[in-house]
Formats: structure tokens, sequence, C-alpha cells
């Protein structure tokens, strides 16, 4: 067989295993009952949240990419959530999670509430942090539901991965989720601003950051793990479990700072799952995204920001590695 040969078979096979990979919703999993009719209401010039009841999570949804690897045993699952720009921030951690064995899923909350044609950089800087949480964890909890009643999945091996935002969100779901189905939760650079974070865990957490992760901060110093803000930058929701939003908010305390993410670990992990905290270096915010890039941006607010983001590919090596072994660690009950 011509090398040439031999690369075209491969190429067909993986085609046919993507193909096969991808056609496990059938039109019957699709639930159009968890549509939503949520609008964008500008709050000020290039600001903006969501009101409306939110859309829920439907399979079938053209944003949605469920997976599983070749194999009749049922694969460990990974749902992963994105942060502020979309599921493009995801897709390379989504891959490599799936070329670790797991069956993936992942999906754009905010095409799910019906919201197309708007690019990265609109939900990135000119939505608040509230809107986009709400939107990310009304989907992401109806995902969860809809998750654990498959039967060509390991439900009793469940695992969420979130960055930015969607760490945040992942960060809420660790005090929402069943530990009989949910073994662990990553949350890369996650933020306390928006719906804050829970009053206790139930599952083991694993909090990562880069070490030169200083992304929305006006600071250059004010790495992740210190990030705080005005309390009045929190709102309550009630799909949220009980947690700083309740204390720190617009209607509460609202001058006084939102505390940071190390402050809310110190202050929960006496009554919570394992919380465990990673830095990494040469690494920013959001690993998967692309190379190391030392940046500002302005957002829609007209504030300009701290904006670095990616890694170096040896520091993206090691953030799986670490990533792998809580997973490993955290399998059996």
């Amino acid at each position: 067989m011509t090398p040439f040969f031999s690369r075209l078979l491969r190429i067909a096979f993986s085609l046919l295993t993507s193909i096969t990979a991808h056609a496990q919703v059938s039109p019957q999993d699709c639930r159009p009952e968890q549509k939503g009719d949520a609008t964008l209401v500008e709050l000020r010039p290039q600001t903006f949240t969501v009101r409306g009841k939110l859309a829920g999570f439907d399979p079938c949804h053209a944003s949605v990419k469920f997976r599983r690897p070749a194999g009749a045993a049922p694969a460990p699952l990974m749902i992963s959530l994105h942060g502020g720009g979309g599921i493009k921030d995801v897709l390379a951690s989504d891959q490599a999670f799936h070329e670790k064995g797991m069956a993936t899923l992942v999906f754009d909350a905010y095409e799910m509430q019906g919201f197309t044609g708007r690019n990265s950089g609109f939900w990135l800087l000119q939505v608040s942090n509230e809107a986009r949480q709400r939107m990310l964890l009304s989907a992401a909890w109806a995902a969860y539901q809809w998750a654990i009643t498959r039967t060509d999945i390991d439900t009793r091996r469940i695992y969420f991965f979130g960055v930015s935002n969607g760490a945040a969100v992942a960060a809420n779901l660790a005090a929402m989720v069943d530990p009989a189905h949910v073994r662990g939760i990553i949350a890369e650079g996650i933020t306390p601003i928006g719906l804050g974070l829970p009053d206790k865990t139930l599952v083991p957490l694993m909090l990562a950051f880069g070490r030169l992760d200083n992304f929305g901060a006006a600071q250059d110093d004010m790495w992740r793990w210190r990030l705080t803000a005005p309390c009045r930058l929190n709102i309550t929701f009630e799909l949220s479990p009980p947690g700083t939003s309740q204390r720190c908010s617009g209607q509460s305390q609202p001058q006084a700072l939102i505390p940071t993410p190390l402050e809310w670990v110190d202050s929960v992990k006496a009554v919570s799952a394992p919380i465990e905290v990673a830095y990494f270096e040469d690494m920013a915010h959001s690993a998967y995204f692309g190379p190391l890039t030392i940046r500002k941006n302005t957002w829609g607010n007209g504030q300009t920001l701290n904006a670095s983001i990616g890694a170096t590919p040896k520091a993206r090596e090691a953030f799986m590695a670490a990533m792998m072994a809580f997973i490993e660690k955290n399998a059996k009950p």
C-alpha cells in the first residue's frame, strides 16, 4: 500500500468516526420546549444585559457538539462551558478532552437563547457578566439534566470544565449537581463578579489560574485569584444556589467589595467538598484560546483593562496533565 493511499484511508476512517460520533442525538431527543424568549436590553451606551425567559438546553440545537469516543463501553463525559466570547473559547479544550478518551459536550449558550449575528467581541466587551452567566447557567443546568438520562455515557462520571464566566457558572453548579453523577468540576480563570459564588460546594472543585492572568483588571498586578469589584456588579438569580451575591449585590452592600476567589475559597472550604487551587507558569487567561498574548482591550463602558490571553504549548501540556490527574483522582466515589 502506497503512503498516499494509506493516508487516504486514515482520513476516510477519521471522517467516518467523526460522523458516527456526532450521530447520537435522534429527533426524539430534541427539546423544543426549552426555547426561551430573552431579548438584549441596553443599560447604557455599548453595555447590555438580557431580560425575559432564558432558554434551557436543546440537544438538537445547531451549536451543540456531542461526541463519544470509539468503543462500546460508556465513557465519562466532560461538559465544557465557554467564557465571554462564546463557544470558540472551549473548542480546542473540548478536542483535547476528547483525545483523552472522554465523551464531550459543548454548546453556545448565547445562540441557544436565539441570539445570532453577533461576534465574540460584542459578547465579551459589551454584555454584563451577570447576563452572560445567567445564560450559561440556564443552559448548563438543563444540559446536565439531559446528560444524566443518557445510556451511551457513564452517568456516574460526569465532569464540568468552565473558563472565565463559564468557570463562575461551573463553581455554582458544584453546589447544585448530584455527587452520584458528577465526579468533579474544573474552573479556569474564575471570576467572582456576576452571579457570585456559592456558600458550599458538593463535589470536588479545581480552581486553575495562569500566573499571567490579569484579564479584566485595571491594575497590572491584580491577578485573577485576587480579582474584586464593587458588590453592585453582582445580582441574585433564582436558579443560583445560596452564595455571596445574597450578601453582596446591587441590593446588598453595593459599595462593598466582592470577595476575591481566594477569599471565597477560604470562607467555604471547611463546609465543602475538597477544593484545590493550581497555578501555571507562562499561562494567562483561557489557556486553550491560542498563543500567549499580553494585551489590553477597551470594554463597552470605555474602560481599558488587561486582556492577556492564551498560553505556551508547554503550559497547556502542564495544565492538561494536572486536569487529567484531578479527573483520575476523583473518578471513583
